[in-house]
């Protein structure tokens, strides 16, 4: 039987690492991005509530009216962007809300411009799509986008530019002049700006300015409860687009999903309502643990790049001479150290490995002196014979 979807679909090189670690007695997990504080029991009350008040039946494709004006208005007083709740659609996490905002604004052939270093699932539901990713650089050691090497690689054929500010892996918040000159360059091109925003309040500097903010007319924000309210698991996000786009994508979120789950959404309503307090606390953690790594990695004169946002640490391993998923599987099997390998996020960061800060700071120091002290002496991490 003819099947439509190509045998290489792209698999995550954290999951190869985090497959292991799971079976592996001790490790010290440092190579996912998962918070490791439970959500405010504000929230689990909430949902309980919700389910036990009768809130189980399907809701509006939308999603709920009072999340959505909920939403409004954090959009408006964290992200400084206008949108209405006609223009907010509630998703089953962050990853869907990219889903659809590929289905929106690209059909099979076209081409989406997509950062190197990125988020290695873009690439899942863009090749499921028949799309065609262009890799956008992100140079070291800032790991800003270089705007004329953008100019070289857009084509008639580009429709979208993805951007992620803080970006995983990296954590970097380019300036406002490097991003309005992103703005101006998808104005150009008639392009459409796809901003990931799902680190949006885990900001270790000013606020970051959102493309919205200068082009809310050609920006799709995906967001996120993830990170933000430590609710992985629970999956919940929203996205942000102008009208009568947001109705579009409705139309298609219809056949996808029907509706987000409705105690839940009732649960999200209060980690905005009350949530403010646990933003707070947890990123005073991770800023912490970010110091801390820092510190300790300097005084071993250990190479790594400051993040000004999101929660995570690049490494660089190029004294090793070894690329990045090989040095992740030796540091595994040898050291019981499990982190991610640069080649995940793409090939500008193969000499580095990328740290999660949502470890405790006991893992964190732990495994971080490890690292440290292995990259002093690679030949310790020699393949074994």
């Amino acid at each position: 039987m003819y099947w439509a979807q190509p045998d290489n679909l792209p698999t995550s090189g954290i999951r190869e690492i985090l497959d292991i670690a799971l079976q592996m007695s001790g490790a010290i997990r440092l190579e996912t991005g998962e918070p490791n504080f439970p959500p405010d029991p504000a929230v689990i009350d909430a949902f309980y509530e919700a389910a036990r008040g009768g809130h189980n039946r399907y809701t509006s494709s939308w999603g709920i009216l009072p999340l959505r004006e909920a939403l409004a208005d954090k959009i408006r007083t964290v992200n400084h962007v206008i949108r209405s709740p006609e223009e907010i659609l509630v998703t089953p996490g962050g990853s869907p809300g990219l889903f659809l905002a590929f289905l929106g604004t690209l059909g099979a052939g076209d081409q989406v411009l997509v950062p190197n270093p990125g988020w290695p699932d873009y690439l899942g539901g863009i090749r499921a799509l028949h799309l065609d990713p262009i890799f956008y650089p992100l140079p070291a050691p800032q790991f800003w986008p270089d705007l004329s090497v953008l100019e070289e690689l857009v084509t008639p054929r580009t429709r979208a530019i993805v951007v992620n500010f803080p970006g995983n892996p990296a954590g970097s918040i380019p300036p406002r002049t490097v991003i309005e000159a992103l703005v101006e360059f998808a104005h150009t091109h008639d392009l459409w700006i796809i901003s990931d925003e799902v680190y949006d309040q885990i900001v270790y500097t000013d606020t970051v300015l959102s493309p919205a903010q200068l082009a809310p007319e050609r920006t799709i924000s995906v967001y996120s409860f993830s990170k933000t309210y430590a609710m992985t698991g629970w999956r919940l996000g929203y996205v942000a687009l102008p009208w009568p786009y947001s109705e579009s994508l409705n139309r298609i979120a219809m056949g996808l999903w029907s509706s987000v789950a409705e105690p839940l959404q009732y649960a999200g309503l209060t980690a905005l309502k009350t949530g403010a307090q646990g933003i707070t606390t947890r990123l005073e953690h991770y800023r912490r643990r970010r110091d801390l790594a820092l510190n300790l990695l300097n005084s071993y004169q250990i190479p790594c790049h400051r993040p000004d946002g999101a929660f995570y640490l690049l490494v660089d391993i190029s004294r090793t001479g070894m690329r990045s998923r090989d040095f992740a599987l030796q540091l595994l099997q040898q050291e019981k150290v499990a982190v991610a390998p640069g080649s995940a996020f793409g090939s500008m960061t193969d000499r580095y490995v990328r740290i999660s800060l949502a470890s405790s700071e006991e893992d964190l120091t732990q495994g971080l002196t490890i690292l440290a002290q292995v990259l002093q002496n690679p030949i310790s991490l020699a393949p074994q014979r």
